[in-house]
C-alpha cells in the first residue's frame, strides 16, 4: 500500500512538472508575440531605412483579407504571391525559415484570400467564396500595390491552387504584370486526380499497403461521386494523404524550426495556435467550399495564351499537380516567353525543397529578363 503511495505521489510531481513546463513555454511565446512583423536590421541593430515589414487586416471588395508585406528595400520590384490550397495561405516566417524567401530582391506581399488563413471571418457569406471573386479581390490588391509602391507593373507567383487564380488574374489584365511564375501548375486538375490515383494505387500496390488500396477502392476513381460514405471532398482528402505517404513534400521542421515559429513575432499568441484550436470544416471554409472547383480547374481550356513571359517550376514527382500535365499544357501555351524548370526528385513544394535552385531562377533568370 506505501509503495502505491509512493508511485502516485511521483506521478503527481511528475505531472505537476509537466503543466508547469507547458506553462512556461507558452509564457515565453506569448512575450515574443507582439504581432508586429519582425523588422529588417542592419549590422548595428538599426532598422533599414527604406525597408518595410508589416500586415495589415484590409477590405478587398468589401470583404476582409490580410496581407504581409515585407522586403528590404522598397524600391525593388514588387512580388505578390498567391496561395494554394484552396483555403491554405504559408505563414511568411515558413519561407524565412525554410531559406525560400524573396525579401532581400522584391518587396514581397503575402496575400491571405478570403476566408482563408487568418483572413478568415465567419461574417464572410460562403456564397462569396468563389474563385471569381478570389480572382476579382486578387486584380484588386495587385492595383493597390502598384500605386502605393509607385510601380508600373508587378510580379505574381502562384502555388498549386494559387497557379490558377494567378493566371485568371493575368488573362483578365496583363497590364499589371511582368511576369507570370507557377509552382505546382494545376492544368487540367480533372485529368491529374485520375493521373494521381493511379499513381497512389500503383504505390499502395507496391508496397502491399492493404488499409491505402481499401480506400482507394472505397472512393474509387476519379471523377469523385457523393455516396453514403463519403463527399467529394473527403474523397480528395483521403486520396491527397495517401499520396503524400509516397510523395512527401520535403520539409526538414526540426526543434529549431519550430522553435523559431513560435517566437517569431508577427503573429499574435492567438493567431500561433489556430490551426490547434479550429477545424478545417470551422475555420478554413475556402478549403471545403472551394475544393470541387479546384478539381474541375482547367487552364488548358480557359487559357491558352499569356500576354506576359511565362515561368513554370515543377517537380518531377509531382502528385498533386501531375507534372506530365503540366508539361502538356506549358508545350501548348502562347505566351511572349515561356521558360520550363523541372526540379529533380521535387514534390509538389519544390521552392521549400530547394531553395537555392528556386532562388537562382529569380536572381538569373526572372530578373534579368
Amino acid at each position: 500500500m506505501k509503495i502505491v503511495k509512493k508511485i502516485g505521489k511521483w506521478i503527481l510531481i511528475l505531472l505537476g512538472a509537466i503543466v508547469m513546463l507547458i506553462l512556461v513555454v507558452l509564457l515565453i511565446i506569448r512575450i515574443n508575440s507582439y504581432g508586429e512583423e519582425e523588422p529588417f536590421l542592419d549590422e548595428k541593430g538599426d532598422v533599414l531605412p527604406n525597408s518595410i515589414a508589416m500586415h495589415e487586416d484590409m477590405t478587398i471588395n468589401g470583404v476582409p483579407q490580410r496581407i504581409t508585406i515585407r522586403g528590404k528595400d522598397k524600391n525593388n520590384p514588387v512580388l505578390l504571391i498567391v496561395h494554394g490550397g484552396p483555403g491554405a495561405p504559408i505563414l511568411p516566417v515558413i519561407y524565412k525559415l525554410a531559406g525560400v524567401d524573396l525579401e532581400d530582391l522584391f518587396t514581397v506581399c503575402y496575400w491571405d484570400q478570403r476566408g482563408s488563413g487568418l483572413a478568415y471571418n465567419d461574417s464572410i457569406p460562403d456564397s462569396s467564396i468563389t474563385l471569381n471573386h478570389i480572382v476579382d479581390d486578387g486584380l484588386q490588391l495587385s492595383e493597390h500595390l502598384t500605386k502605393t509602391f509607385k510601380k508600373d507593373k508587378i510580379y505574381i507567383e502562384g502555388l498549386s491552387w494559387g497557379t490558377a487564380v494567378a493566371a485568371y488574374m493575368v488573362q483578365k489584365q496583363p497590364e499589371l504584370y511582368y511576369a507570370y511564375i507557377g509552382s505546382g501548375l494545376m492544368a487540367n486538375q480533372s485529368l491529374s486526380e485520375e493521373l494521381s490515383y493511379d499513381f497512389a494505387m500503383s504505390e499502395a500496390e507496391k508496397y502491399n499497403d492493404t488499409l491505402s488500396i481499401t480506400q482507394l477502392k472505397q472512393i474509387g476513381r476519379p471523377p469523385y461521386v457523393e455516396n453514403s460514405k463519403n463527399s467529394v471532398t473527403e474523397a480528395f482528402e483521403i486520396e491527397r494523404q495517401i499520396v503524400m505517404k509516397y510523395a512527401p513534400i520535403k520539409l526538414e521542421t526540426d526543434f529549431n524550426f519550430i522553435k523559431s515559429m513560435f517566437l517569431d513575432n508577427g503573429l499574435t499568441f492567438s493567431e500561433k495556435f489556430t490551426d490547434m484550436l479550429n477545424s478545417p470544416e470551422s475555420y478554413y471554409p475556402a478549403a471545403m467550399i472551394l475544393q470541387p472547383t479546384a478539381i474541375d480547374m482547367n487552364l488548358m481550356r480557359d487559357i491558352p495564351e499569356f500576354k506576359v513571359p511565362v515561368y513554370i517550376l515543377q517537380g518531377d514527382n509531382d502528385h498533386f499537380t501531375e507534372t506530365s500535365v503540366a508539361k502538356t499544357y506549358f508545350d501548348s501555351i502562347v505566351a511572349p516567353s515561356k521558360k520550363w524548370f523541372l526540379f529533380e526528385n521535387g514534390t509538389h513544394g519544390v521552392q521549400i525543397e530547394y531553395p537555392e535552385k528556386y532562388r537562382s531562377i529569380y536572381i538569373n533568370e526572372i530578373l534579368k529578363k
